[in-house]
């Protein structure tokens, strides 16, 4: 596995570097580790140092994701490099999945894994990269309870830096990542730049990961991110470097609807002005990325956890059409609410098993106690249109 480095861009990280060395020690001791550590304040540098001794420390300044990469890439003299956010994680095995196909792959320049939610490994945070037509890049089946996914291969026209492996001479051949991207993007802009210089991009689904999604950044700020990256994915690759009027269109309702609802818009302005002042060079895309670019609405991505929520999949009480919980192995009864209709689904374990189905008519309650109750548990109804209340004691 000597032909693996591995890139990894640390921002007050100290509390994830434990959970990161354990990942590194779980990987072949052949394969190097590049840090580069964007200005924290946190100690992280020092922590780093201590307990990562086999990894090259680079300290420096927070000049944005992309550009930490690139400080990373730099240093990397083998034939692959993998991209490792500090708040995710991957196995062996899997590696060795990414590393084989690349090597069977020739026209392939990075692939990335099934990237599951950390903690939650039924539920997915990405299987590829995809963008609206708006320039807003989006991971396929982000937050969707698969408890048994497909293993093929597929190909994307974009991949997530988060977790993935890059072929080093093809980042090299596009200059790596635009370091005017300063977080949110930049990996769909690097890998609709591979694309359109002749490679391809891919989803090993039999190779598996985790990310802990959104833990080094504020939502206030990322909103602000994602703008300023999006208006420059759109300049670049959808508006020959300008905005059209269906862009501004769509602004303006944005807009509207924020004054309607007492929230101020000045800030989307702030960063529209700031993002059109920065020069984009346009990028043509070949026919058969553009073909793949808007995804299937099938896997579009459901919302993100709700701060204070007991899990993924829920809004409030109402699991639709699936919510997980953690029960920490205490006996619970759950109090199940049919809302609109008749609803029937089941109660899975962590590791995807039945545990026990349902039926429940419209506007009425069943309880249901298990005699011993996993710690981990997915309620889900068989249909997307269904929508249950879910009460514990």
């Amino acid at each position: 596995m000597n032909k693996v480095t591995i890139a990894v861009v640390l921002y007050n990280g100290e509390k994830l570097i434990p959970q990161l060395a354990e990942t590194l020690a779980s990987l072949p001791g052949d394969i190097q580790t590049v840090i580069y550590d964007s200005g924290s304040t946190d100690g992280s540098v020092q922590f780093a140092s201590q307990i990562l001794k086999n990894a090259i420390v680079v300290p420096g300044g927070n000049h944005g994701f992309g550009y930490g990469n690139n400080r990373c890439i730099e240093k990397v003299n083998t034939e692959y490099v993998l991209l490792l956010n500090s708040d995710a994680s991957i196995d062996p095995e899997s590696l060795t999945e990414l590393v084989s196909f690349l090597d069977e792959n020739p026209e392939f320049a990075g692939v990335q894994p099934l990237i599951r939610l950390w903690g939650w490994d039924k539920v997915t945070a990405s299987c590829g990269v995809f963008l609206t037509e708006y320039g807003e890049a989006w991971d396929s089946r982000f937050m969707h309870l698969e408890l048994f996914p497909l293993r093929t291969p597929i190909q994307a026209p974009a991949i997530t830096a988060a977790v993935s492996l890059w072929r080093k001479s093809a980042l090299d051949s596009v200059k790596g990542f635009d370091e005017h991207f300063f977080m949110y993007f930049e990996d769909a802009d690097l890998s609709l730049r591979l694309g359109a210089a002749g490679w391809k991009l891919g989803v090993v689904r039999a190779a598996r990961a985790a990310h802990m999604i959104g833990f080094s950044s504020i939502r206030r700020k990322a909103r602000e991110w994602e703008l300023e990256s999006s208006i420059r994915m759109f300049r670049r690759y959808f508006g020959n470097g300008r905005l059209s009027f269906k862009w501004w269109k769509r602004e303006a309702r944005i807009i509207l609807s924020c004054v309607l609802r007492g929230q101020s818009p000045l800030w989307r302005m702030i960063q529209a002005v700031k993002a059109l002042r920065s020069k984009v060079d346009t990028v043509s895309i070949p026919e058969e990325v553009r073909s793949m670019l808007s995804g299937d609405p099938m896997n579009h991505p459901k919302p993100r956890i709700e701060q204070n929520s007991r899990g993924p999949g829920w809004n409030g009480n109402i699991a639709s059409p699936w919510g997980g919980i953690k029960t920490d192995s205490k006996s619970i009864t759950f109090k199940l609410t049919a809302l609109e209709h008749t609803v029937t689904g089941c109660f899975s374990s962590g590791n995807g098993h039945t545990l026990r189905r349902f039926c429940i008519p419209a506007h009425s309650t069943m309880q249901i106690k298990f005699a011993e109750t996993p710690p981990l548990v997915y309620i889900h109804c068989d249909s997307y249109s269904d929508r249950i209340e879910v009460r514990t004691d």
